[in-house]
């Protein structure tokens, strides 16, 4: 989600990013980019019923309000907003036909379809983009979009067909900010549970909250047409009972495969796997950057080098995963990614080096921040930290707590937690914007404070021209691989496990499952 932070449970923590989402946003002069930009997918039939499980149930229906990443599943499905990420991860228009920039970034025109309706026959106009912007935007509307559109400071109608929305500062990148902004219909608010009135593929027949939706196709839908006759979203008791029920067909698709489970449904073959193409989806291990020993940077650079990214990679995420070695949110074969960065493969001679100028010493602790009774991974990760430093006579203490009072030691950003190492989760669009603006002051638990970065972020974000923009996101991973804010050892990757006859799903690097034009083989 674009996303957010996640934590273990129910507790759901937000990182919000000033804009981002997805791979870029524009061509160079800030117009929309060429292409019709839609997902190439397989040849599927007409017809038939799908059946999607992930052992978290959905709880509520409106896209603005979003409690968990699964969620996300719907709103493709059932809406649409100005602008969308496709397979590639370009920005694409969507209910926009077009967009174009001011010369300072910080005027937007969108012009409209014309043929959009509702499914309750109503056409879409700029006054329903207007409303439901000023819902998203109103300090009432609790929204995981708020910080992503946070620098809006107006949006009009100017004619029926054409929006017009304006910045408090420039960015460069606004088309990729606003994918996840669905333009519902506000005067349906009231029923958005029962009944919502939708502009995509599907609607709602049914929906038991945390138990199932299911969805029929929208026949006032102006793209093209939905495979199925009908999509059944549920809930499974649990992961094992998930993949049984796939093995024998009464499941077609399972969101979020158990990683101990992905070699066996490769092997199998009935089944597949579908996973991100460009991550971006990473672990990060935070400190506070304002109390010792992690306000040195010393000491903050030899956790980089102490961490062993192969084995926790191999032995705690089950080799699902990119390695991570510059410390960088991007991975490697993003397009944004570059810079001149240092390499902090595992070495612990540089390691201990780096903590004795830092004040850290054979024979001191460090404490390891974790979950109890969730999240195995991040204590089999904690475990090989712990073994790494003990070479060097550190101790790594380990401490897991329930979900809630882990959260209550670092969140929100401001608190204090000296000495500490705390595990957690990012899942971002893979845009720089969305990726690094969770770095920026007052954003991060982390602490961290950098007016260099600040700057950069900024020159960055309001350059419209893509070579430039390149390089000057380049300077922005350079403060950030040399500062080390966090410490990222890999990119995870969300894999869904899939029927072998199910085609036309894909998935976005953040672990957000498309079903639009999914289909059983023709």
């Amino acid at each position: 989600m674009r996303w957010k932070k996640m934590v273990p449970g129910a507790i759901a923590i937000c990182a919000l990013a000033v804009a981002g989402c997805g791979g870029s946003s524009s061509s160079d002069d800030g117009t929309t980019p060429s292409g019709d930009g839609s997902a190439t997918t397989a040849q599927v039939a007409r017809g038939g019923t799908l059946t999607v499980a992930d052992t978290i149930g959905i709880p509520q229906l409106n896209p603005v309000i979003r409690t968990f990443g699964w969620e996300e599943v719907l709103f493709p499905l059932l809406w649409n907003g100005l602008s969308k990420a496709d397979e590639s991860g370009e920005i694409v228009p969507d209910l926009a036909t077009g967009w174009r920039a001011s010369a300072d970034q910080r005027t937007w025109t969108f012009d409209l379809r014309t043929d959009v309706r509702f499914s309750n026959g109503r056409a879409l106009t700029s006054e329903n983009v207007v409303a439901a912007f000023e819902y998203y935007l109103d300090p009432r509307t609790t929204t995981q979009e708020a910080g992503k559109i946070a620098a809006v400071t107006s949006v009009r109608a100017d004619g029926p067909a054409r929006v017009v929305i304006k910045l408090r500062t420039p960015n460069a990148q606004f088309p990729a900010a606003i994918v996840w902004v669905k333009i519902i219909d506000v005067d349906n608010l009231g029923q958005i549970d029962k009944r919502p009135v939708v502009t995509g593929p599907y609607m709602v027949s049914d929906f038991v909250p945390d138990d199932h939706v299911t969805l029929v196709p929208n026949p006032e839908y102006a793209g093209d047409a939905a495979p199925l006759d009908e999509l059944r979203i549920v809930k499974a008791t649990d992961s094992t009972s998930a993949l049984s029920a796939l093995r024998a067909g009464d499941l077609d698709v399972i969101w979020s495969t158990n990683p101990a489970d992905v070699s066996s449904v490769e092997s199998d073959p009935d089944l597949k796997t579908v996973s991100p193409e460009v991550p971006s989806k990473y672990v990060d291990w935070e400190f506070d950057t304002t109390a010792p020993p992690f306000d040195d940077v010393k000491a903050r650079q030899a956790v980089a080098y102490a961490v062993d990214r192969e084995a926790v990679l191999e032995s705690a995420y089950y080799g699902l995963g990119d390695l991570a070695p510059t410390n960088n949110p991007l991975s490697t074969n993003n397009p944004f990614y570059g810079g001149e960065l240092t390499d902090y493969s595992y070495d612990l001679e540089k390691a201990r080096a780096l903590f004795a100028e830092a004040g850290v010493n054979a024979g001191d602790t460090i404490t390891w921040w974790g979950t109890a009774g969730a999240n195995a991974e991040w204590t089999t990760a904690a475990e090989i930290l712990q073994a790494s430093l003990k070479e060097i006579g550190i101790t790594l203490k380990i401490e897991n707590r329930e979900v809630s009072t882990w959260a209550d030691k670092f969140y929100p950003a401001g608190k204090r937690f000296p000495n500490f190492i705390v595990p957690n989760l990012a899942s971002f669009p893979p845009s720089p914007a969305d990726a690094f603006g969770f770095y920026r002051e007052g954003r991060c638990e982390c602490n961290w404070k950098s007016p260099e970065f600040e700057s950069a972020y900024e020159a960055a974000m309001a350059e419209p021209d893509r070579t430039a923009a390149l390089q000057k996101w380049g300077t922005v991973q350079e403060i950030v691989n040399r500062e080390v804010p966090l410490i990222i050892p890999l990119q995870a990757k969300l894999v869904a496990s899939l029927r072998s006859n199910v085609e036309g799903v894909w998935m976005e690097g953040g672990g957000q499952l498309h079903l639009e034009q999914a289909g059983l083989a023709d």
